[in-house]
């Protein structure tokens, strides 16, 4: 959730009907809001990205 005082904001993606209903249908099998979801997704892909970042700089 964000801080106290932050502001939202929409976020507007064009995908597929499919990726949509999946996407819905993975969040309430595990009991978790969109929102979280792609919270979580958006974790996982920076620590992923800056992590093979990092990882090719000692390369």
């Amino acid at each position: 959730m964000p801080e106290k005082g932050e502001k939202t904001a929409n976020l507007n993606l064009k995908i597929t009907e499919e990726e949509r209903w999946s996407f819905k249908e993975l969040c309430v099998k595990h009991r978790m809001s969109q929102v979280d979801g792609f919270r979580l997704a958006f974790r996982l892909l920076r620590e992923h990205l800056e992590g093979k970042a990092a990882g090719s700089a000692e390369d």
